[in-house]
């Protein structure tokens, strides 16, 4: 299995792919700019790129002789793959975190001077997790997590229980929806399973065989 990311938002005021591929071309991978295309492609519906982004990290080292620590400046470079569907308004990024939707967002506005908007989807859990039943074969609700939870008047906060048996999951979700704020989900694909990590924006985690990855990816876009 190979672990894999779906981070999905929207975009608004994205111009046509053409338009998106010929400046994103002509920006290019600056030396003296933060931002840089790696590589990019378009069609009729969609533009297809890599974004990096460098920044300089300070690393200390320890010079032994002069019993001292010392600082010095490391690039690091985050890269971004994406696609962007103007029509639709949507954008995906397959690697990072959801922070990298900001990132992503800041380019085309900042860089490319587009009169975009980028803003992260919210999703329902409960919604999400009834979906996925519906439209999966064996679904599983592995563990929830739940905020404000109290079983007692000396325990409350944050709890994260696992379940062996996916009814009691769904039981606990229908008692503490309000609260839920993330949740594992197991369910078959065609090459064996697939664990989704839901969470309140369309920003997925998953694992499953590289083969099952694009069936997985139709899957969880349709929970927006």
């Amino acid at each position: 299995m190979a672990s894999f990311k779906l981070n999905i938002a929207r975009i608004r005021g994205c111009p046509p792919p053409g338009e998106v591929l010929e400046a994103m071309e002509e920006f290019g991978l600056p030396k003296t700019e933060e931002y840089g295309v790696l590589n990019c492609s378009a069609t009729d519906k969609s533009v297809l790129g890599t974004i990096v982004r460098k920044t300089q990290q300070a690393i200390q080292r320890l010079d032994i002789e002069a019993k001292e620590l010392t600082a010095a400046p490391v690039e690091k470079v985050v890269a971004y793959p994406l696609a962007v569907r103007p029509d639709s308004e949507v954008l995906e990024i397959y690697s990072g975190s959801a922070a990298g939707i900001e990132q992503v967002g800041y380019f085309f506005a900042g860089c490319l001077a587009f009169p975009t908007v980028v803003e992260p989807i919210e999703i329902d859990i409960p919604s999400a997790i009834d979906k996925l039943v519906a439209n999966t074969e064996r679904c599983q609700l592995r563990s929830l997590r739940v905020s404000d939870y109290s079983h007692n008047s000396y325990m409350i906060g944050p709890y994260q229980p696992k379940f062996l048996d996916s009814q009691h999951g769904m039981d606990f979700l229908n008692e503490y929806v309000e609260g839920v704020t993330a949740a594992n989900i197991r369910f078959a694909g065609p090459s064996g399973r697939a664990n989704i990590k839901l969470t309140a924006t369309a920003c997925f985690s998953f694992s499953c065989s590289e083969d099952d990855q694009p069936y997985v990816q139709s899957i969880l876009r349709k929970l927006i």
